[in-house]
C-alpha cells in the first residue's frame, strides 16, 4: 500500500515536470493576434486596440479576456490585438514595446504589475523571473522601479504614437485580502494610478471592482499564497493535461475570481472586457457627443 502510494506520488512528480517543462517551451510563446511583425495601417473606418501586458492578457494560463472583448468591440470597428506575454513584469513589456507601437494603435490598455510584486515577496519568485530573462538589470525590483518602467511605457506611447491609453490596477493576489502580497498589489496599484494621472492615461479600476465583489461576497479560499507555485504547475496539468475549466479549477481552491492566486477565472476576466471595452465605447462616443 505504502509502495503503491509511493509510486504514485513519484508519477504526479513526474506529471509536474513534465507539465512545467511543456509550458516553459510552449506558453511563453506569443498568442497568434499579437501585433508583429509590423502591421500595415489599418483599414479605413477600422481603430485598434492594442492589449498589453502578461499572463493575465496573453490568456492561456489565465482565463482569456481579449476574445470576448474582441466581439464585443468588432461591431465598432475596432481590431483588437493580444500584446501578453506570460511572466512579464513592466521592464520586460518595455523591452519588447517597439511591437506595440509599430502596430500604430488608436488605444492600449496595459495589465501589467503582478509579477512586479511577486517577485518582490520571496527569493525563490526572484530567482524564477531571473532565470526565465523576465529581469535583466541587475537592481532589483521594487515600487521605484516598477514605477519608473511603468511611465516610460507611457512616455513611449505619447511620443510616438497618437494613441488613448488606459492602465488597470492589479487584481488580488490570492483571495485572502490581508496578505503581504495583497497590500503591496494595493501600493503598487496606487503608483498605476498615480502615473496614469500624472502621464493623462485613463484609469480602470480592476482591483477596486473585485476587491467590493469579494468583501461583499468573500470565497471561502483553501490555499494559502505560499503554494502559488505549485498551484501554476498543477493548474496547467489540470486545464491542458486533464480538461478541466479555469472555473472549476478556481472553484476547487474556493475562489471567487482565482485560479492559483494570481491567474483570473472567467468571472474576473468578463470583468476586465467590460472595463476595457467600456473605456473605448466612452471614447468613440465622445466626439460624436461634442460635435
Amino acid at each position: 500500500m505504502i509502495l503503491s502510494l509511493l509510486l504514485g506520488l513519484a508519477a504526479l512528480g513526474g506529471l509536474l515536470v513534465l507539465a512545467n517543462g511543456w509550458a516553459e517551451r510552449r506558453l511563453l510563446r506569443p498568442d497568434a493576434r499579437y501585433p508583429w511583425p509590423p502591421l500595415p495601417p489599418a483599414a479605413p473606418g477600422t481603430v485598434r486596440l492594442v492589449c498589453a501586458g502578461d499572463s493575465l492578457t496573453h490568456g492561456n494560463l489565465s482565463a482569456p479576456y481579449v476574445p470576448a472583448l474582441a466581439a464585443r468591440l468588432a461591431p465598432h470597428g475596432v481590431e483588437v490585438f493580444n500584446a501578453g506575454i506570460n511572466a512579464d513584469l513592466a521592464e520586460t513589456l518595455l523591452a519588447r514595446f517597439d511591437d506595440v507601437v509599430a502596430a500604430r494603435p488608436d488605444f492600449v490598455a496595459i495589465l501589467v504589475g503582478s509579477n512586479d510584486v511577486n517577485a518582490t515577496l520571496s527569493p525563490a519568485d526572484l530567482a524564477q523571473y531571473r532565470r526565465r530573462r523576465k529581469l535583466r538589470v541587475p537592481e532589483p525590483p521594487s515600487a521605484a522601479t516598477f514605477h519608473r518602467h511603468l511611465t516610460a511605457l507611457l512616455h513611449r506611447l505619447r511620443r510616438e504614437t497618437t494613441a488613448r491609453v488606459a492602465l488597470l490596477s492589479l487584481p488580488p493576489m490570492g483571495e485572502n485580502l490581508a496578505h503581504e502580497a495583497n497590500h503591496r498589489a494595493e501600493a503598487y496599484s496606487a503608483i498605476i494610478r498615480e502615473v496614469a494621472a500624472a502621464e493623462g492615461a485613463a484609469y480602470l479600476p480592476l482591483r477596486e471592482r473585485l476587491v467590493a465583489e469579494l468583501r461583499a461576497q468573500p470565497g471561502q479560499p483553501r490555499v494559502h499564497f505560499g503554494q502559488t507555485t505549485r498551484l501554476i504547475r498543477t493548474a496547467v496539468l489540470r486545464h491542458y493535461g486533464l480538461g478541466q475549466s479555469w472555473d472549476r479549477i478556481a472553484a476547487a481552491h474556493g475562489h471567487r475570481f482565482l485560479t492559483d492566486n494570481l491567474h483570473l477565472n472567467s468571472a474576473a476576466a468578463a470583468i476586465v472586457a467590460d472595463l476595457v471595452a467600456e473605456w473605448v465605447e466612452q471614447e468613440l462616443a465622445a466626439p460624436a457627443r461634442s460635435a
